[in-house]
């Protein structure tokens, strides 16, 4: 992802590169002028020379800088960009593994050492050219004097590497923490409500979460800093060394000329700025670098089409859907890892399903895995006569809407098509869910999403009939409805799908209500089982 991202820019970037090296090669300029008139140099176009070298140092100084504060924002925005694409693109099975703190850390913090990182290298790069040509200067001037400066100021060089390797090992520590913190911070937002209830778990939160990972994050920062300020500040120090160094090597153990050791003394303060910046960026390239592992470390799709809607007029007339011997496993260690499989699952079009279950007997894992959400791991899905592989994957999860238990409540209202709806189209849903009191709906999008989980809900299942998909998957939609909106979802709505042509799965405890289904499943540890009717399932309960 960073080298396509760079292949985008690297012409901007080295335009703007060459204008900043242009700009350091005019102020050298500058101070080879003023230390040649210091020497005594001829003062007949010294005037004119100095004021076209300050009007061209101006000039190349903002371009350059107005050209890569630019590349910044725009390596921000692509950066962001491509890897929210990345996101959209890898599957929810995949994300569910990475962790959704992990991804949103990866967001918002690694983007931002990503960027700084990019957008520094130019500058970075023309400071340490800079030096490199402020040292070819002074070899010219003195190659003795060069060498006692080199020798000195490298022995300075050699600790600060070696600051600089502690303050990288660190930075890397310190970003493996943060991503317990987000974590931390996930769990105070999900469960606040049990946070809230709970006084003891509250307490044990804050005290034996919260406040240890804060100390931690809050040390390893520390240390960190601490390193990169060292490094900067042993860098100034030792250049002024080296310049006291040369002051008394010059005047007590080798004579030099007066123009020499100014030059000497003019350029060495000169690199202070430049030697301070390389420094400094060493701290940014360090947490870009350790950013970009993090972002590599992901392991999120490439090259996916995120943004594109396919025609769905190919997904009616599907015919039935087949599953056998569908098997799938969840990747955890120890002996605790959950299974379904194999399970044969059949559902025509038009019919409404009904599966039942105890918990943890795999209902929502095999639900996930039917609607293309988790790949089995052996067994095969058919939509009429086409295997579903990963190649048509998308085109058969187009066929589905669902609302899952731990669903999400989109505010946009939209079509089949995924075009935002008008309030005429939808607002007979709206009524008849009794939600016309609670919502409005503005230009597609819903007046508020601030309510209860039942009436929540309720708006889902308007987004799913907006939506206008074939096949409808409902996991325990009814279990927060109040018994009229009960009754409702299951004496009108479903029926309402079925005349219409739709396919309904519904996973479902409320056997008061399996009457409806016209084919039904039972699943005990991650075993499914058609039961004969829903009318025996009926007789078999009431007895």
């Amino acid at each position: 992802m960073i080298s396509k991202i760079v292949s985008e820019y690297k012409w901007k970037l080295v335009f703007a590169a060459v204008l900043s090296a242009l700009s350091a090669g005019v102020s050298l300029w500058l101070i080879s002028m003023i230390n040649g008139s210091l020497a005594g140099a001829g003062m007949d176009d010294f005037v004119l020379t100095f004021l076209v070298a300050i009007v061209l140092l101006f000039t190349l100084g903002f371009f350059s800088q107005w050209l890569l504060a630019r590349l910044g924002t725009s390596l921000v925005f692509r950066i962001r960009s491509l890897l929210v694409e990345r996101v959209l693109g890898t599957s929810y099975e995949q994300l569910e593994k990475i962790g959704g703190h992990r991804v949103h850390a990866t967001i918002t913090t690694d983007v931002n050492s990503l960027s700084e990182a990019l957008a520094i290298i130019p500058v970075f790069v023309v400071n340490l050219t800079t030096i490199l040509l402020c040292f070819s200067y002074l070899a010219y001037l003195s190659p003795t004097m060069f060498t006692v400066l080199f020798l000195s100021l490298g022995s300075g060089v050699s600790l600060t590497a070696y600051i600089m390797y502690r303050g990288a090992r660190v930075f890397t520590a310190l970003r493996e923490s943060e991503d317990g913190m987000f974590s931390i911070f996930k769990g105070m937002v999900d469960g606040s409500k049990e946070l809230s209830l709970n006084e003891a778990r509250r307490s044990f939160f804050l005290k034996q979460l919260v406040r240890p990972r804060l100390e931690e994050v809050k040390s390893l920062e520390s240390n960190a800093l601490t390193y990169w300020v060292l490094t900067q500040s042993w860098a100034s120090t030792i250049l002024f060394f080296c310049l006291g160094l040369l002051v008394y090597f010059a005047f007590a153990v080798y004579e030099i000329e007066i123009a020499v050791l100014t030059g000497f003394v003019l350029f060495t303060t000169y690199m202070v700025g430049p030697l301070n910046f390389v420094m400094r960026s060493f701290q940014f390239l360090f947490k870009g670098r350790v950013a970009y592992k993090k972002v590599q470390s992901l392991s999120l799709v490439e090259n996916q089409l995120v943004d594109r809607v396919t025609d769905k007029s190919d997904v009616n007339g599907w015919g039935k859907i087949s599953v056998r011997g569908l098997m799938y496993r969840y990747e955890e260690s120890g002996d605790l890892s959950f299974s379904i499989g194999p399970v044969d699952f059949e559902v025509s079009e038009g019919e409404v399903v009904f599966i039942r279950g105890g918990n943890g007997s795999g209902k929502s894992t095999f639900a996930k895995a039917l609607v293309g959400l988790y790949s089995h791991s052996s067994g095969s899905i058919h939509l009429g006569d086409i295997e579903v592989s990963e190649k048509n994957i998308q085109w058969y999860r187009n066929h589905f809407s669902t609302i899952f238990s731990d669903f999400y409540l989109f505010e946009h209202i939209l079509n089949s098509k995924g075009e935002l709806v008008s309030k005429v189209d939808v607002w007979s849903h709206v009524e008849r869910l009794g939600m016309a009191d609670k919502v409005d709906i503005v230009d597609g999008k819903l007046s508020t999403i601030d309510l209860s989980q039942g009436q929540r809900k309720r708006l889902a299942m308007l987004l799913a009939c907006a939506e206008d998909a074939p096949i409808y998957l409902f996991d325990e939609w009814a279990a927060d409805q109040d018994p009229i909106f009960r009754s409702y979802f299951y004496r009108e709505l479903l029926p309402a799908f079925k005349a219409d042509g739709k396919t309904v799965i519904v996973i479902s405890h409320d056997d008061k209500y399996f009457d409806v289904a016209d084919r039904m499943y039972n699943f005990e540890l991650g075993k499914a089982y058609q039961e004969e009717s829903a009318i025996n399932e009926l007789e078999l309960s009431s007895q």
